[in-house]
């Protein structure tokens, strides 16, 4: 028995559809009104990535975009979920900002090769633990492409090493090192100690740099 076997994986957790339906009832429990306090202290942070092109995966309402863009990056969110980007749409809006330092994506993460090499800089934020587990190697890969040599790949991780279970779906640090080990060097990997309540003890920040 894999480990998939012994999740509960939803059906068309793949599909837009299925995630639209959270936003659309106002269920989004990994939504705490705010970016997250390791992503805003890290960039407070001698050790931050010099300004340039980046991507947040999975933005959902748009909290880690706005956060990015007034650090004075040029920020592309994506998500497939209408109402996500319709909602990082009303804050970044009021910016005056959006198609000169914003922009955004209404696609599936997997689906946009034309962006090949294009980024500067990765955001990862809890697009890992939701997608199907199969398709975690994909990821990483689907991550590597899209970065230049020697792009940033900036990864605040929620690690639970649990067996079985649902969404949000276990992670294991081994996991994370082992897919991104070929393509990857680990510049910063720590715990953080200012997560929100409900994440203490559970979030792993890493910063990683492609392979030129």
């Amino acid at each position: 028995m894999t480990m998939t076997d012994k999740l509960q994986i939803p059906d068309g957790i793949d599909r837009p559809e299925f995630w639209e339906q959270f936003y659309l009832h106002g269920m989004t429990p990994w939504d705490c009104g705010a970016p997250p306090p390791p992503l805003c202290t890290f960039l407070e942070s001698p050790y931050k990535m010099p300004v340039g092109k980046v991507l947040v995966l999975g933005c959902g309402t748009g909290h880690d975009c706005l956060l990015f863009l007034k650090h004075g990056y040029q920020v592309t969110g994506l998500d497939f979920a209408p109402s996500a980007i319709q909602s990082t749409y009303k804050k970044i809006h009021p910016t005056g900002m959006l198609g000169t330092q914003a922009f955004l994506l209404q696609r599936d993460m997997f689906a946009i090769a034309e962006y090949a090499n294009y980024f500067d800089v990765v955001v990862e934020h809890n697009c890992f633990c939701s997608i199907h587990p199969n398709d975690r190697r994909r990821y990483a890969y689907t991550v590597r492409d899209l970065l230049k040599p020697g792009g940033k790949f900036l990864a605040l991780w929620r690690i639970e090493d649990r067996v079985g279970g649902g969404l949000p779906f276990p992670v294991e640090k081994s996991e994370i090192f082992s897919l991104f080990d070929d393509d990857f060097t680990i510049d910063i990997t720590y715990e953080p100690t200012d997560s929100f309540p409900k994440d203490q003890g559970l979030e792993l920040l890493t910063l990683m740099s492609k392979r030129v």
